[in-house]
């Protein structure tokens, strides 16, 4: 149901904001934005999806930086299931009070 390639729009409890493409296929998570990949699992359950993902710099650009502040970093996070757009929240599993929301919107199916 959510297996596509999707836009995520994030924003951080500090104010922070980013965006970069997420692809969820066969309960992994595979995405990235400018200086920041993504790596992770998932899975729904009645009708909310739950997902850790590893969240790690790649690359050494000057002045860029996460929206939770950190370089190397797990994410827990969960939302309600929607074929379209999907409004996700979360926290950082080794800070929990740097929190995450994420608005993503389905861009293409998967081949």
């Amino acid at each position: 149901m959510i297996e596509a390639l999707w836009s995520v729009e994030f924003q951080s409890s500090f104010g922070m904001q980013g965006a970069g493409i997420v692809v969820f296929e066969t309960e992994r998570v595979l995405g990235g934005d400018s200086g920041m990949m993504y790596v992770g699992s998932y899975r729904v359950e009645n009708g909310s999806v739950y997902a850790d993902i590893h969240v790690t710099r790649y690359a050494n650009t000057a002045n860029l930086q996460s929206v939770v502040g950190l370089d190397d970093f797990n994410l827990k996070i969960t939302g309600k299931v929607d074929p379209r757009m999907m409004a996700l929240s979360g926290h950082v599993v080794e800070d929990p009070s740097r929190k995450i929301t994420i608005n993503a919107v389905r861009r293409a199916e998967l081949p």
